[in-house]
């Protein structure tokens, strides 16, 4: 797949802007789950990020953001800010401190395996992306179907490989690009605006195969 270097494909960022501003604007979203569905996925359709996994599992009095079934129907407010709070009151340093430790340890533990620091790109499918990619992976993925999907190096890590990226979700090692050699990761994202924002970052992946 072919990375998006430019920032200013202009019609593809307007496209990307457009859509998700149909979503933005709805107070309450009802989505009914399909076998393709996971949290990460529905945060990307409705708020263009992937912010908003927690707050959608919270809403929807989900436990367990990995499991969600077909057929189930989700309500959440795509108005809510994720970072609103009812309570404006500034919390004590020792109560904050306590609160952040308690984050790290939630997102620590959340996935468990082999966890490894690489390089973070990202790549789009949009059709209306000049500098896209397609829209089927190198195994065989359907982009449109399936968006979650990330590029990599098959000598660092193998082709199929069920990982996690830190800031982008869970998915699965289906693709390679000719630009991804080494310890570096591109992730995919429906519309080129998205692979903007995302840039270059360094993450850490958890490697979740046994």
């Amino acid at each position: 797949m072919k990375l998006v270097k430019s920032l200013f494909a202009t019609t593809a960022i307007l496209a990307g802007v457009a859509a998700f501003g149909v979503n933005a604007n709805a107070a309450e979203v009802e989505h009914t789950v399909t076998s393709s569905d996971t949290l990460t996925s529905i945060s990307l359709k409705y708020y263009g990020d992937t912010d908003h996994v927690q707050a959608i599992a919270t809403a929807n009095k989900i436990t367990n953001v990995d499991l969600i079934i077909d057929g189930q129907v989700l309500k959440f407010d795509t108005d809510k800010d994720v970072t609103t709070s009812s309570d404006t009151t500034a919390a004590p340093a020792d109560q904050t401190t306590s609160q952040e430790e308690s984050s790290a340890a939630t997102t620590n533990t959340a996935y468990s395996g082999r966890t490894i620091t690489m390089e973070s790109t990202a790549y789009s499918s949009d059709p209306a992306d000049a500098l896209g990619g397609g829209t089927v992976t190198a195994t065989g993925q359907n982009l449109l179907e399936n968006p979650m999907a990330v590029a990599v190096d098959p000598s660092v890590i193998p082709l199929g490989t069920h990982l996690y990226v830190e800031g982008y979700g869970e998915a699965y090692a289906v693709d390679t690009g000719s630009a991804i050699q080494g310890n570096i990761i591109d992730v995919h994202f429906p519309t080129a605006a998205q692979c903007d924002v995302w840039g270059r970052r360094q993450v850490q992946v958890t490697i979740l195969d046994n």
